[in-house]
């Protein structure tokens, strides 16, 4: 099957998609003399190693989807496109962050996973509209703190990267929804993780953390705690305030307790804990009767507790 390009187009009568062959050059031309109908255009997969400079032309182009190419840099020129909300820019072979790209201030969604890039610059508090920003498997080993000027920001994946901390300014952003950053070199969680009060999903599996902080009984919205594969030795009484969780997995930490506080997670549906160092359990956990699955293999419970164990909760639901 041939690579193709795709572009959408929006008349006065209809929405037209039109798909071009790679080979059919003379076809964009066709195109061209009609570049501000043109609103989407999908160039994934094309081996480009630069950006058509018949592009710019389309001044109205809402998204650009560049994905899947061995792009290194962008030409100055794409800050022509100046009503652009999607760009695709992921798979490509970006060492550097494109600047250029901060300039196109309309953009709300930026993709730039799966890349190279090692730092992101201060200019990115440019994008003030975005709401979707991913990072994931680049080399990033810092963020700016002018990362928190993003305030209209709703998912951050920072997955697979080389951070060692996330700045106290991620607390600007207020409006964030879902936070990834596993699988990085992560040893805190900053206190101002408190202020993200409309988070709804985090996960920090896969690091170096070997605390909670108490700020983030704040998150009140939170439905998905993800901290499995990390150093946590224990877990703050605030993480009973957690009222919306549903999900709490926390398995391969070096958990010794958990506070009674845990019995408020009174929405919680599944909860992992196996391949921690627990001997007991708090009492108040056997009263969460929305839980549909709990493992608690691989921990240092006594042989006559586990007997216990089964005898508390169904079968169905226990993992020892």
């Amino acid at each position: 099957m041939l690579n193709k390009f795709f572009f959408e187009m929006q008349s006065k009568s209809e929405n037209l998609k039109v798909s071009i062959s790679e080979r059919t050059k003379i076809q964009l031309r066709e195109l061209l003399k009609n570049p501000l109908e043109v609103l989407k255009l999908d160039l994934h997969l094309r081996e480009l190693e630069e950006v058509p400079p018949e592009i710019f032309e389309f001044t109205n182009l809402r998204e650009l989807n560049l994905r899947n190419n061995h792009l290194k840099s962008l030409p100055s020129e794409i800050s022509r496109l100046k009503h652009l909300e999607k760009l695709e820019l992921g798979g490509n072979n970006f060492r550097e962050f494109p600047e250029v790209v901060t300039k196109i201030h309309t953009l709300t969604y930026l993709d730039l996973s799966w890349n190279a890039i090692e730092s992101v610059p201060n200019s990115i508090e440019s994008l003030r509209n975005l709401e979707t920003l991913s990072l994931n498997n680049n080399q990033i080993k810092e963020l700016p703190e002018a990362i928190g000027n993003l305030t209209n920001l709703r998912i951050l994946a920072l997955n697979n990267n080389s951070l060692e901390y996330l700045p106290e300014t991620i607390g600007n952003l207020i409006n964030l929804e879902e936070l990834y950053a596993f699988e990085n070199n992560l040893r805190a969680i900053p206190k101002s993780i408190g202020n993200c009060v409309n988070l709804k999903k985090l996960e920090l599996q896969e690091n170096f953390i070997s605390e909670i902080p108490c700020e983030i009984g704040k998150l009140e919205k939170l439905e998905k705690l993800r901290l499995y594969k990390n150093l946590l030795r224990n877990l703050p009484d605030t993480i009973g305030n957690l009222k919306s969780l549903t999900k709490l997995l926390l398995y391969e930490n070096q958990i010794s307790e958990l506070p009674e506080s845990i019995g408020n997670l009174h929405n919680l549906v599944e909860l992992d804990l196996s391949g921690n160092e627990l001997m007991s359990l708090p009492e108040s956990l056997y009263g969460l009767k929305n839980l549909f699955r709990i493992s608690l293999a691989n921990n240092q419970f006594p042989k006559d507790f586990i007997f216990i164990l089964r005898e508390r909760f169904p079968v169905s639901t226990i993992e020892l």
